[in-house]
């Protein structure tokens, strides 16, 4: 039960949306974060190929989809947008602090996001957001991010898992640039790797979704892509055992702009429910 607690408030940060102007570069040690607050963007669905998706998942596709990613994921041309209401390039993670605490580690550098976000729809946003406050949190050293998840895990059910969207999904909402060589530098789960400036994740028939009851049925690859230039994560997608992209998402830009920022997907645990519930109110009796 512990370790489907921690797997699911890790995956509700990284569910969390939101877009930034690289008007603020600060560094610390090897690595630069980009961000600005009061940007919009939105992110759209591409491709939501409903056949192969059940056949990927099974007849439950449509709730492990959009238990993953949000209720409106499967609707082709569905739209969620973002907002960056303030930016901490000089924050601290203390890891005992934490819902899971976790000791010996001392203070870790990151830059932390405070976010607006809307769900998922087919028609105009609401004047309000649908949920505010929504903070992400990202390391500046990618060895403090494998040591923090390798303690993490050890501590609770006594294995020091490594990184995949997963396990650290919460810390890989944003990165900074270089985004190769920082992706480069972080230890992988087996199956997981950084090509270039992606995430991807050969998934085997008859494995899981770690800390889930989800099964891939069939081979297929997920690639996380992030901007080079800003580390902005810019886009999400599911590939068959055939390589036909059967599920993807990513930023939607005005016509003939750059990309100058990003626009995260919603990325929640398949095991949600009451557990979901009850996650947000032990965040809330914490704050």
């Amino acid at each position: 039960m512990k370790k489907t607690k921690i797997i699911i408030l890790i995956l509700i940060t990284f569910s969390i949306a939101f877009s930034f102007t690289p008007t603020v570069t600060p560094q610390v040690g090897t690595y630069t974060f980009h961000g600005a607050a009061g940007n919009i963007k939105t992110l759209k669905v591409r491709t939501a190929d409903n056949s192969s998706l059940e056949d990927l998942f099974g007849a439950s596709y449509n709730s492990t989809m959009e238990g993953f990613f949000g209720v409106g994921c499967l609707i082709e041309g569905a739209q969620k947008k973002s907002l960056v209401t303030a930016v901490n390039f000089s924050a601290k993670f203390d890891p005992s602090t934490q819902i899971f605490p976790v000791f010996g580690l001392g203070l870790l550098d990151i830059t932390q996001y405070n976010t607006s976000n809307w769900d998922w729809t087919t028609g105009s946003f609401n004047a309000t957001p649908d949920s505010i406050g929504d903070m992400v949190e990202s390391f500046y050293d990618p060895i403090n991010l494998t040591t923090y998840i390798n303690t993490l895990y050890n501590t609770y059910f006594f294995t020091p898992y490594n990184i995949s969207t997963h396990t650290a999904g919460a810390y890989l909402a944003q990165l900074p640039t270089s985004v190769a060589q920082y992706l480069g530098a972080l230890v992988w789960e087996p199956r997981w790797e950084n090509v270039g400036n992606t995430i991807v994740h050969n998934a085997l028939a008859g494995s899981f979704i770690f800390g889930t009851t989800v099964q891939y049925l069939e081979n297929c690859t997920e690639t996380w892509t992030y901007d080079a230039t800003y580390g902005a994560w810019i886009g999400y997608k599911i590939q068959d055992n055939e390589t036909n992209t059967i599920y993807e998402f990513s930023i939607e830009l005005p016509t003939g702009a750059e990309i100058p920022g990003f626009e995260l997907p919603v990325l929640l645990g398949a095991s949600m429910g009451m557990m979901v519930v009850l996650i947000f109110v032990i965040m809330k009796k914490r704050k």
